[in-house]
């Protein structure tokens, strides 16, 4: 932790933030451990909310004073990748992204465009808040499949990404089941999974109840990074894999067994025009959002907050934890 200047400058449409509340993603931690690449001394952090401050000349929707929650995968909207709907791939990406090669929220303050904040209900909490944008790189990828409501899903991994893919998908009528390792975990998801979704310890076990005659369903999203071999054989024809854990590896398969058996393989990364639509749900009560924040630390705490997802600071290195699923920094009072 070091001390930096509160920005006393803004542009015309830009917006001074007084950071409430940022939650910590699995990003954060493959930066620290040194599994995801970062530009050296970029402050971390990019799920949050928080109060506006002061406002450039130019903003006329919002006014210090105002809650809002903020949108961190920063577009120009200008070059070749934002021009062809790509905005999550934007070229200036390598010196703009949030908390990765643009500094984060890991902060007191933090300046952004108008155009990336949200104004918050008043029964939503910052907390909740911080949700969004995890929830919105859900729906990002849930809308790259052409989803039917008697579609089979299976989840692999309870953590906070997990627990948000069930609900999107619940929210378009999909059922299915979550399959999670950590028995605490296990037990989080079963109280808290929405309806028409079990729990189980195994994807074995969930493929069985699920489709017992032949032991395959229609989508599958992997948030480990590690299972998608295994995945390939339990999707029923015309059947979607969707890749989300960022985690080196390598996955084998036959690409006449992916033709053959109209198969898709896709990956998905940020959040494509479902921002709004995150914030909506959230707002609504559609996903129970609250539910799945477990642990809350001041700022200052920080290295505890880190500590309960298994990630060691001082030794860079990130060892399995199932005593959390999501953890908050709080920022001020």
């Amino acid at each position: 932790m070091e001390e930096r200047p509160v920005p006393d400058r803004i542009k015309d449409n830009q917006v001074l933030v007084r950071i409430r509340a940022t939650g910590i993603c699995g990003t954060d931690l493959g930066i620290i451990s040194g599994k995801y690449h970062a530009k050296p001394s970029t402050i971390l952090g990019h799920e949050s909310a928080g109060e506006v401050v002061r406002v450039g000349p130019v903003v006329s929707t919002l006014r210090p004073g105002d809650r809002v929650v903020i949108d961190p995968t920063y577009y120009c909207g200008q070059c070749a990748m934002c021009r062809t709907g790509r905005q999550n791939h934007c070229v200036r990406k390598g010196e703009t992204e949030t908390g990765v090669s643009s500094d984060g929220t890991f902060t007191d303050y933090y300046v952004t465009e108008d155009r990336f904040l949200y104004k918050l209900a008043d029964h939503v909490s910052y907390e909740e808040a911080t949700m969004t944008e995890p929830l919105s790189c859900m729906l990002t990828s849930i809308d790259q499949m052409r989803l039917l409501p008697n579609f089979r899903a299976v989840i692999l991994g309870a953590g906070p990404i997990g627990m948000l893919y069930s609900y999107a998908l619940a929210s378009k009528g999909v059922s299915g089941s979550i399959v999670e390792i950590s028995e605490h975990r296990l037990q989080i998801a079963a109280s808290v999974a929405p309806e028409r979704w079990n729990v189980y310890a195994s994807m074995e076990d969930a493929l069985t109840a699920m489709s017992p005659d032949n032991r395959q369903v229609d989508i599958i999203i992997d948030t480990t990074g590690i299972m998608a071999t295994q995945a390939i054989a339990a999707l029923a024809h015309g059947g979607y894999l969707m890749l989300v854990g960022l985690r080196d590896g390598e996955s084998s398969f036959n690409p006449k067994e992916i033709v053959d058996r109209s198969l898709k393989i896709i990956g998905s990364i940020d959040s494509l025009g479902t921002f709004a639509t995150a914030h909506y749900m959230i707002e609504r009560k559609v996903v129970p959002v609250g539910k799945l924040i477990t642990h809350r630390f001041p700022l200052t705490e920080y290295q505890e907050a880190f500590r309960t997802l298994g990630c060691d600071l001082q030794k860079r290195a990130l060892t399995p934890c199932s005593t959390a699923v999501k953890v908050i920094l709080h920022s001020g009072t």
